[in-house]
């Protein structure tokens, strides 16, 4: 039926009658095979997250100290389309270093108490919402909020690099020396946790074009109820920032290479996670260890990592041969495939459409296919942005103290 009726359009409705035999039997085999159904998402979604492919087309467990559940080593239940629609084996050594680009821990300064006579003393810069000491003390911004008493210091405790979570409590104790030098009795107060927390993770790149690549790809995914603020040089994007629906800065993917002239162009990239934590949500510097930041920085990429298959920039024909690949291997049914495609070339023109839960539900599942609102365009680019996520999550970038990466002898391009 192309046309729904008219909204006053009321035939008079037929007198219910019982259900037979056999249309009980109909429905409970309809209740069965969408039981089944669900229980096979299920599994499939367990083998996104618990199997990767080689390039042999052979299954390996996503972590090392894990195993494949034995159904998948069999054909019959793991075809051709299945491995193929899995994620590949992650390369090794792309992801030279992850860390703590920034944190802030604070302290509560009851008032009368040594610790905010002293800030008040020396914290002479006022600015909108703080007072500020005039200069940094140890590389760190220092200040307090005198209304509620919270004093705080705000800075890299790696410097130019990323501080492995094995470090930051040395970096914390070398800033605490330096305030109790300067004048501040932080060992007379308790400690009230951290008020911010910036996650990263450095990835070198093999070449410029895949970098660039990377960050328009990046620049034209979904995050749900995010925004998505891109910030472009010479019609390149140089830094994606995604925010929350009331416009807070969530996490970014940035050009680091580009921003301090390390690194030319599209090599160097940083993705990185950030936390504002308010009072009641904070969280203690000994609660900070390598698992705790990998969690945190994956949470915060999750959308992005249910790209499966890899995101793609195209025209329409990319459009309809991503669609017709995912039909054709039983991931879309043809219905559902003709709602996408019009969710997506609507969307593109910035038309509303439907319900909110429907919406949402159309865009995981464009996420989950790699498709996006903004796919219409003249080029084709290709990215699997998942793969990239899972080199940021290996173990070993974040269990050692990095520095800065640095060109390899033929690595210009």
């Amino acid at each position: 039926m192309a046309l729904r009726p008219p909204n006053d359009f009321s035939p008079p409705a037929a007198p219910p009658r019982p259900p037979g035999e056999g249309e009980l039997r109909a429905l409970w085999s309809r209740h069965e095979a969408n039981r089944r159904e669900r229980e096979r998402v299920g599994e499939w979604r367990h083998a996104l997250a618990a199997a990767r492919r080689a390039e042999d087309g052979e299954l390996q467990p996503a972590r090392r100290s894990a195993s494949l559940p034995p159904y998948l080593c069999d054909l019959a239940a793991a075809g051709p389309d299945s491995r193929a629609a899995l994620r590949p084996v992650p390369r090794p050594g792309r992801a030279r270093g992850a860390g703590v680009d920034t944190f802030s821990p604070c302290w509560y300064a009851e008032p009368g108490t040594p610790l905010a006579r002293a800030m008040r003393a020396l914290a002479t810069r006022r600015t909108r919402l703080a007072d500020l000491l005039p200069e940094p003390v140890a590389g760190y911004r220092v200040g307090w909020f005198a209304e509620p008493g919270l004093v705080f210091a705000e800075g890299r405790p790696g410097g130019g690099s990323l501080c492995a979570a094995a470090e930051l409590a040395a970096a914390a104790a070398r800033l605490d020396h330096a305030l109790e030098d300067l004048g501040l009795p932080l060992a007379s107060v308790p400690s009230a946790g951290l008020r911010r927390l910036d996650v990263a993770v450095d990835l070198w790149i093999d070449s410029a074009a895949e970098g660039v690549a990377l960050l328009e790809c990046v620049g034209a995914a979904s995050f749900g109820a995010g925004k998505l603020a891109t910030y472009r040089a010479e019609r390149r994007v140089e830094s994606v920032l995604v925010k929350s629906p009331a416009g807070r800065t969530l996490a970014r993917l940035y050009d680091k290479g580009a921003q301090t002239g390390a690194a030319p162009l599209g090599r160097w990239l940083r993705l990185e996670a950030q936390w504002r934590l308010p009072r009641g949500s904070r969280i203690a510097l000994s609660e900070v260890d390598s698992a705790f930041l990998r969690e945190r920085f994956a949470a915060r990429f999750a959308p992005l990592w249910l790209a499966a298959g890899g995101f793609r920039l195209g025209g329409l024909a990319a459009l309809a041969e991503r669609i017709e690949g995912a039909v054709s291997s039983g991931q879309l049914l043809p219905s559902r495939a003709r709602s996408i495609a019009g969710y997506l070339v609507l969307g593109a023109a910035g038309i509303p459409q439907g319900a909110k839960r429907t919406a949402s539900e159309l865009e995981r599942e464009c996420r989950e296919l790699g498709l996006s609102v903004a796919l219409i365009e003249a080029g084709e680019r290709r990215i699997d942005i998942a793969t990239v996520l899972d080199e940021c999550l290996a173990p070993e970038p974040w269990e050692r103290q990095t520095a800065r990466p640095k060109l390899e002898p033929n690595g210009l391009d």
